[in-house]
């Protein structure tokens, strides 16, 4: 087959030097073979939507950053208190008023002595008002042994020791015998059983006496604790809030945007009557207004959800309503303002034609392609709502007590904050990293999930 080279070059050459001027020949502009085509061809794998927005989002250094200091906080939160020995409730009678990384007198009778026996048990560093060791049968495992014995009288204010080595192991020795030192003026052997007892109580013993790392407060509670607490409450209350008002937004401003006309002109005078009312102030009414009825309610049911709802009180429950209430808004408008851009796109004009109904256009069409707005807005209305659980707390309207959030305890160290400023420090820089985090995580989801800035 003869081609004609005049045609086939752009340039002006003679044709009869083509192969002479370029190192072109006939063969060279022979039909590609499909194993030649094949193997030019990039072939790219298939990758779904949650995997490419996830690959996107790793690439986004500050939002990974952000992530994982978002889950210290929730290790913090949630992990922290199994870690420890102490409870955001318990008062620990000997340890009230105690700075960062400090002992009390009695722990550090108690720390001098733990270098001389292999564990210890003592009635004055327990929880409560009622410390002492009940008379009563006991049983003791350590080291791989067992040891059983009976009290005959109750013991307080002491230590109950084991001493593995010794010819009588176990012992008891008053607090006013200890030394600083670590040695006792005296001690009570305790005579030890072969057996233990039918129904004997088992006794733990410890070899070390855990710090107050944050200190404690004026009843004894240890801080570190409440502050672990506190921190899982308001992240909870936050997602909790966030996603009620994710549901009930999303679903308003879609179907205002969708319907359009008069039902869109009426549902958002209704939006812009909500936004006029003072927040702050229906807040605070509602707190009032709604605790004694919560809390009778919480009385007459306590079981299914009002035992649920009655551990987390009616402060956060009335947060909850508050939320419900009124701060769902701005993700209606946020969600309308979404649909009323992609209704008009080519493919919700094709669902309409093929007879698909309002309810799947939303779920199936509109939603899915507001999601990155959805995630935005939902991410920075969870430091919202902790905020405002916060604010609540720090006026007393939160929380009850003991129970602790980072506001009640911001509120709680206003008292000594010129003693113990770091009181106010802990819960403070706490409250502060896990919003800002929150906010730098909703920012790069919002780049990552929106279909829109797919690259």
């Amino acid at each position: 087959m003869k081609y004609n080279f005049a045609k086939l070059s752009p340039f002006q050459v003679d044709p009869d030097k083509i192969e002479e001027t370029f190192g072109l020949t006939a063969d060279d502009f022979q039909a590609a073979t499909d194993t030649e085509k094949e193997s030019v061809v990039y072939k790219h794998k298939s990758v779904s939507y949650w995997r490419d927005a996830a690959r996107r989002f790793k690439a986004n250094t500050v939002s990974m950053v952000a992530l994982f200091v978002f889950i210290l906080c929730l290790l913090f939160a949630f992990l922290g208190p199994r870690l420890i020995p102490y409870n955001y409730a318990d008062q620990y009678r000997s340890s009230q008023k105690l700075a960062s990384m400090e002992y009390s007198e009695e722990e550090q009778l108690v720390i001098a002595m733990s270098k001389n026996c292999d564990a210890f048990y003592a009635t004055t560093l327990k929880s409560g008002s009622l410390t002492a060791i009940k008379k009563g049968d006991y049983t003791i495992n350590y080291g791989g042994k067992t040891y059983a014995f009976t009290l005959k009288k109750a013991i307080e204010k002491s230590v109950l020791a084991l001493d593995a080595d010794a010819e009588e192991p176990l012992f008891v020795v008053k607090m006013k015998d200890l030394n600083e030192d670590g040695t006792w003026e005296k001690s009570t052997p305790v005579e030890l059983s072969d057996a233990p007892a039918e129904g004997a109580q088992p006794l733990k013993l410890v070899n070390s006496v855990f710090p107050h790392v944050f200190g404690t407060d004026s009843s004894g509670r240890d801080l570190m604790a409440r502050t672990m607490y506190g921190a899982q409450v308001s992240i909870i209350i936050g997602i909790a809030a966030a996603l009620i008002v994710l549901v009930i937004g999303s679903i308003y401003g879609a179907i205002s945007g969708l319907a359009g006309g008069a039902v869109d002109f009426v549902m958002m005078r209704i939006v812009e009557l909500i936004y006029s009312i003072p927040e702050v102030l229906i807040v605070l009414l509602l707190q009032v207004v709604l605790t004694d009825p919560l809390r009778a309610w919480f009385d007459a049911h306590k079981t299914g959800i009002g035992a649920i709802l009655g551990d987390l009180g009616p402060g956060i429950v009335s947060i909850f309503i508050t939320f419900a209430l009124l701060y769902w808004v701005t993700m209606a408008r946020i969600v309308r303002g979404q649909v009323l851009q992609l209704k008009e796109q080519e493919y919700v004009n094709a669902a309409v034609a093929l007879g698909a109904s309002k309810a799947r256009i939303i779920r199936r069409h509109l939603l899915p392609n507001a999601v990155g707005a959805l995630v935005i807005t939902t991410c920075l209305q969870i430091p919202s709502a902790i905020f405002l659980e916060s604010f609540l707390s720090f006026l007393g309207l939160g929380v009850s007590a003991p129970m602790a959030s980072l506001g009640s305890l911001c509120s709680d160290a206003l008292a000594t904050i010129e003693i113990f400023p770091d009181r106010l420090i802990y819960p403070a820089v706490i409250l502060t990293i896990i919003v800002l985090s929150l906010n730098l995580i909703g920012d790069g989801l919002r780049d990552a999930l929106d279909p829109r800035l797919k690259k």
